[in-house]
């Protein structure tokens, strides 16, 4: 007999973790013990992607899992897009990661496409931003080309210094989930289906 349904979620990065740990822990608030069990790994960037999932799932993941009596039933794969946008051939073949997760008996596999980088999710809540930086009024306009630069100069404008993946917790503390979802129902959709969400 199959254990319960187990969920995993491999990220790239770590404020990618620490917003989908929120993420799960938001879901687990509106919808209780109702949704899977899941879990969010670190993949520490998406070079050796494949071998890095494959060798995580064989040799901590699934054993684990079978332990406390449950079974991985989905694998799901989250990255920033702007890695992949302008290489001439694909970073990571992700046909090739979904075939080697099936390979090991998991039957369901999605991507959540983190366009274009993570720093541009965390901007969806401005509001939220603003308070955490304690800043009283929202910029007219966010200088940068990118979602990273853009988070760089509302740092600045409150006299602080944003770095990448270092620090984060609060600053995802302190975000509206509710406004990162909605924002990003259609990324998210897949992944909201793997884990029983209504």
């Amino acid at each position: 007999m199959a254990g319960k349904a187990h969920v995993v979620i491999f990220v790239e990065g770590d404020t990618d973790k620490l917003l989908f740990d929120a993420l799960v822990r938001y879901y687990r608030q509106l919808y209780g013990a109702g949704i899977a069990s899941c879990e969010v790994r670190n993949l520490h960037g998406v070079s050796r992607y494949m071998s890095k999932v494959s060798g995580k799932l064989r040799n901590q993941i699934i054993p684990a899992a079978e332990k406390k009596g449950m079974e991985v039933r989905a694998v799901c794969c989250s990255y920033d897009t702007d890695v992949f946008e302008y290489a001439e051939r694909p970073v990571v073949d992700w046909n090739r990661v979904e075939a080697e997760v099936k390979r090991m008996g998991i039957r369901n596999f999605c991507q959540v496409k983190v366009e274009q980088m993570i720093e541009d999710w965390l901007l969806d809540d401005m509001a939220g931003l603003c308070g955490y930086l304690k800043l009283k009024r929202r910029p007219a306009k966010l200088q940068g080309k990118n979602g990273y630069e853009r988070l760089k100069s509302l740092y600045k404008a409150s006299g602080q210094v944003y770095v990448k993946g270092f620090g984060s917790e609060g600053l995802v503390a302190s975000l509206d989930m509710g406004v990162i979802r909605e924002k990003r129902a259609d990324a998210l959709k897949q992944l909201e289906i793997l884990l029983g969400i209504p």
